[in-house]
């Protein structure tokens, strides 16, 4: 369909297309362009891609519980201990009074909670102490080491081996398995508890054996 406009000298109607007035001869002006509103783009919704922050500190590759350091005279001078072995170091975290008081009362009190009986508590209580160990999963090695003024170190670049003796065991006498860890710092024996072949499979698969 033809549209049409009018003349603005004499106002006859102009057909589109028409250069000249049909009425007065007048020359046509062109109608003014349609303008098409721009269009507004939105403005872009990507959000930036997160980085993930670079891994810092060291990590844990294996924890043993259970470790009774033997010294002084005829192994008189005994303490319990964790051993936090990182890729950097060895973290000796040192089982106070304090702590396996509170980790058998824990244990007591949850065994309690979840119906167990006199013997079932009394079991609880005699594990605590290995599973007190657990806890340093979820703490940083420099944590640990400050978490107790008895806690100590070995450098990794510092060991220099470790022996595994298991204990001998006859009528009359009993000797508990020995983890035994020299370095250049020195030598320590300790009395395992629980499984030897354990802690040596895990002293290998840090790369310690």
């Amino acid at each position: 369909m033809t549209e049409s406009h009018f003349c603005t000298a004499c106002g006859t109607p102009i057909a589109d297309g028409n250069a000249f007035c049909t009425g007065c001869g007048a020359q046509v002006k062109a109608p003014p362009a349609t303008q098409t509103p721009a269009q507004v783009l939105p403005a872009p919704t990507t959000a930036p891609v997160a980085v993930p922050a670079p891994a810092s500190g060291e990590q844990i590759l294996t924890i043993i519980g259970g470790l009774t350091l033997v010294a002084g005279f005829m192994g008189l001078k005994q303490k319990s201990y964790t051993l936090i072995i990182t890729e950097r170091r060895l973290v000796f975290a040192e089982l106070t009074k304090d702590k396996i008081t509170a980790a058998v009362n824990a244990a007591r009190d949850q065994a309690k909670a979840e119906g167990k009986g006199f013997f079932g508590q009394w079991g609880a209580q005699i594990g605590s102490t290995m599973t007190h160990s657990e806890a340093y999963w979820q703490m940083s090695p420099d944590a640990a080491l400050a978490e107790t003024p008895g806690n100590w170190v070995i450098e990794r670049s510092q060991f220099q081996g470790a022996k595994f003796r298991i204990g001998a065991t006859d009528e009359n006498t009993s000797s508990p398995d020995v983890l035994i860890i020299k370095a250049a710092t020195g030598k320590w024996k300790f009395n395992v508890q629980g499984s030897l072949s354990s802690v040596k499979k895990r002293f290998k698969e840090a790369g310690l054996a």
